[in-house]
C-alpha cells in the first residue's frame, strides 16, 4: 500500500487467503479482488458524469430491485424475513427518491451501488439483494424501463403535435407550395397540415416498433453468461410488464447501445420533420404570408421592429443535436468484441440527452402551431407572382387535345409574355389564350384553371384522420404497465404481511 494514500490498511490471514480492508474499498462491489485503492482521478473519469446521469435512472433501478427481491424470495434463494427487510428498505429509499432527498454519491460509481449501499445501511440483508444479477443486466434493465416510459411520453407529445396540426387545418385557406424553394402550385393549409400529420404518424409507428424490441426483460443475463441460480425470469417479466425475457445473455449485455441507437435515430427522424415544419414557418413569416404569434416570438435588444422566430430556429438547431447524438450512439456499436464493454456507458448520455431534447421540441411546436395566422391576400399575391397555376393551364390545353409536351411549351411561352407585360395569368382573357395556343377556350374554363383560389380538391381528398392508429396502442401499453405495477405492489405486500 502506498504511504501517501490516506486510508487505514488492515491485513490478516483467513483460511489461507489474504484479505485486505482498505478505507472505503468495501463500498466497491468488486473490491475484494484489489489490494490497492484506484486513484481518485480514475473514479472521477469513470463515474462523475455517469453518476449524474444515473440520477435519472434511480426510480427504475429501485423498481428493478423490488422485482428481483420478490423473485429471490419466490425461488427460496432468500428467506421471507430477508426479503421483508430488503423490500422495506427499498420502499423507504423509493420515497426518498420521489421526494428528491436521495442523492447519488459519485464515489460509489453508479446508481446500482448507491442503491445497494443505502439498503445495506438500513439492513445487513441488503448484502443479499445482488444475488443472481450483475450491474451489466441491471443497467440494461434500467435503460429499458426508462426507454419504455420515454417512448410513451414521446408518443403522447407527437400525438399532441398531430392534434395541433388538426386545429390549424380547421382554419383552412389557400396556401403556397414550393419545390426548389420556388413557387410550385396552389394548395390549401389543410393539405400542408395533412402532409405533416402523416410524417408524424410514421414517427409514431417507428416508436411503437422499437417499444416491442425494448420490452424484453434482461434480468437474469448476469455479467455475460447468465447465472446458475434457479431464478424465474418469467416472473420478473410479469412484475415489470415485459412481454418476455431476452433470449441470450451474451447478446443482452453485449448489445447495449443497439436499442439506444435505433431509438435515437427514430427520434432524429421525428425531429427532422419538426425542423421542416419550423423552417416552413420561418420562411413564410419572412415573406409575410404567415404571422407568428407574439406568445411564441422574441424581440431584439437593439432593433425595436424585430419579431424573431427563436423557438422555431432552436427546433432546427436541436434537430442537429439529435443527429449528433444518434451518430454518437451508433458509432459505439462498431469495433467492440462480444460481451459487455464500458464503451456502451456513453450511450446513456446520448439517450437521456436525446429524449429530453426531443420532448421539449415536440411540446413547444405543438403549442405554437394553433396560434399561426395567415395573410390570405399576400398568399394570393405570392401565388399570382409565381404563376402557380401554370400546370393547371397546361393541363387545360392538354385536355383540349394538345399533346402535354406541346401544351407545356405553349404555357411557358404564355408566362414569358405575361412576365414581359407584367401581367398575371388571371388577368388574361380567353381570347388571348385561345390565340396564343391555337385552341378554342372559354372564359369559364380559363378562369377555373388559373384561379389561385381553386383548391377545393384538397378539402375532400386530404382529410386528417380523427384519430391516429397509434393512440390505442399507447393506451394499451400504458394499461399493461399499470397492471404490472399493481402486480408488483401486490407481491410486495404479500411478503411484507
Amino acid at each position: 500500500m502506498e504511504q501517501n494514500v490516506p486510508y487505514e490498511t488492515i491485513a490478516f490471514k483467513n483460511n489461507g487467503f489474504r484479505w485486505i480492508a482498505v478505507g472505503n474499498m468495501p463500498n466497491k462491489l468488486w473490491g475484494g479482488r484489489f489490494e490497492k485503492l484506484p486513484k481518485s482521478a480514475l473514479f472521477d473519469f469513470l463515474s462523475a458524469e455517469n453518476c449524474e446521469l444515473d440520477a435519472k435512472l434511480l426510480p427504475y433501478d429501485i423498481s428493478g430491485s423490488l422485482a428481483h427481491t420478490c423473485m429471490l424470495h419466490k425461488q427460496k434463494i432468500i428467506s421471507k424475513a430477508e426479503a421483508k427487510e430488503i423490500l422495506s428498505a427499498l420502499l423507504a429509499l423509493q420515497e426518498k427518491a420521489f421526494a428528491g432527498t436521495f442523492t447519488l454519491d459519485p464515489e460509489l460509481e453508479d446508481v446500482h451501488t448507491n442503491v445497494e449501499s443505502a439498503v445495506t445501511k438500513m439492513t445487513e440483508c441488503g448484502k443479499k439483494m445482488h444475488t443472481a444479477r450483475s450491474r451489466n443486466d441491471q443497467i440494461a434493465l434500467d435503460t429499458r424501463l426508462y426507454m419504455r416510459e420515454a417512448i410513451n411520453s414521446l408518443s403522447a407529445s407527437l400525438l399532441a403535435l398531430q392534434g395541433s396540426l388538426s386545429k390549424l387545418a380547421a382554419n383552412d385557406s389557400i396556401f403556397p407550395s414550393y419545390t426548389h424553394t420556388q413557387v410550385a402550385q396552389p394548395v390549401s393549409l389543410s393539405f400542408w397540415c395533412h402532409a405533416h400529420w402523416h410524417e408524424i404518424e410514421r414517427d409514431l409507428q417507428r416508436l411503437d416498433q422499437i417499444y416491442q424490441r425494448v420490452n424484453a426483460n434482461p434480468l437474469g443475463s448476469g455479467a455475460v453468461a447468465g447465472t446458475t441460480w434457479p431464478i424465474d425470469r418469467e416472473f420478473t417479466s410479469k412484475l415489470l410488464g415485459f412481454d418476455s425475457p431476452t433470449e441470450n445473455p451474451m447478446d443482452t449485455v453485449g448489445n447495449r447501445g443497439e436499442l439506444e441507437s435505433e431509438f435515437l435515430h427514430s427520434i432524429y427522424i421525428a425531429m427532422s420533420h419538426c425542423s421542416r415544419m419550423a423552417e416552413d414557418c420561418i420562411i413564410l413569416s419572412n415573406k409575410g404570408l404567415v404571422i407568428l404569434p407574439d406568445e411564441f416570438s422574441t424581440g431584439s435588444s437593439m432593433m425595436p421592429q424585430k419579431k424573431n422566430p427563436d423557438p422555431l430556429e432552436l427546433i432546427r438547431g436541436k434537430a442537429s443535436r439529435l443527429l449528433g447524438l444518434s451518430v454518437h450512439a451508433a458509432s459505439l456499436l462498431k469495433g467492440v468484441p462480444s460481451g459487455y464493454n464500458l464503451d456502451s456507458q456513453e450511450s446513456k448520455f446520448a439517450l437521456l440527452q436525446g429524449v429530453e431534447t426531443a420532448l421539449g421540441s415536440f411540446n413547444i411546436l405543438a403549442q405554437l402551431l394553433p396560434y399561426l395566422q395567415l395573410d390570405k391576400g399576400k398568399i394570393a399575391l405570392e401565388l399570382e407572382q409565381g404563376f402557380a397555376c401554370a400546370t393547371e393551364l397546361a393541363d387545360l390545353l392538354a385536355k383540349k387535345g394538345v399533346p402535354f409536351r406541346k401544351s407545356h411549351e405553349l404555357t411557358g411561352a404564355i408566362i414569358k409574355e405575361c412576365m414581359a407585360e407584367k401581367k398575371f395569368l388571371s388577368s388574361l382573357s380567353a381570347k388571348e389564350v385561345s390565340k396564343l395556343s391555337g385552341m378554342a377556350i372559354s372564359q369559364k374554363e380559363l378562369s377555373e384553371a388559373v384561379s389561385v383560389y381553386k383548391v377545393a380538391r384538397f378539402a375532400s381528398k386530404y382529410q386528417i384522420p380523427k384519430e391516429s392508429a397509434s393512440l390505442p396502442k399507447l393506451f394499451e401499453r400504458k394499461e399493461k404497465l399499470l397492471a404490472s405495477s399493481k402486480l408488483l405492489e401486490k407481491e410486495i405486500k404479500s411478503i411484507l404481511q
